[in-house]
């Protein structure tokens, strides 16, 4: 068989041609929603997700309690990522009432530390991933876009070595700051 016929076969056209002889994706946006006490921190994801493809942060919420108001009275998104802990807020608690209200979101854990218990916790209450705020953009992008049967806890368990490792080293907590700044800066430019 011809290798380019071949090669149209296994990668469908993603794209439409438009009038003007540009291409526009027809491949559909995941829809995310971010829950994050920080107003810089969800911009900045949001913007640096959207960067990555294929995702679209359409709404952003300061708290458990404002989403869970908007769940009430909308449907929800593809996937929610939720920080765990915002001030007074403890987003495991809202997990169980998110897939109560939208049973098809994927809930998305998004935290600064990781914690085995807190972990535990968000899957067994219908988390679907634990996703570190260190993580590459790209990572979390991945994970995001990745079908919801194809998120498995092994992947997560995977990186809890090196973030363990790295958080007791002694320049843990200044690597993660570095990160932080990082994501700033590159928003900025």
């Amino acid at each position: 068989m011809n290798s380019n016929l071949l090669n149209m076969l296994k990668a469908p056209s993603l794209s439409t041609q438009t009038i003007d002889g540009t291409h526009e994706s027809i491949v559909p946006k995941v829809n995310v929603w971010l829950v994050d006490d920080s107003d810089r921190l969800r911009t900045l994801v949001g913007e640096l997700l959207e960067r990555e493809g294929g995702i679209q942060c359409s709404r952003h919420f300061s708290g458990p309690d404002e989403l869970l108001s908007t769940l009430a009275s909308e449907p929800g998104p593809d996937v929610i990522l939720l920080d765990v802990q915002m001030g007074d807020h403890n987003g495991l608690d809202a997990v169980s009432p998110i897939k109560a209200l939208t049973p098809s979101t994927r809930v998305m854990m998004f935290t600064t530390c990781f914690d085995s218990e807190r972990r535990e916790r968000a899957l067994s209450e219908g988390a679907s991933d634990y996703l570190l705020k260190s993580y590459p953009m790209k990572k979390v992008a991945d994970r995001i876009r990745c079908p919801a049967d194809d998120v498995k806890p092994q992947l997560q368990r995977r990186a809890v070595p090196t973030f363990t490792r790295r958080v007791a080293e002694p320049n843990g907590t200044p690597w993660m700051l570095e990160r932080m700044f990082g994501m700033f800066r590159a928003v900025r430019n």
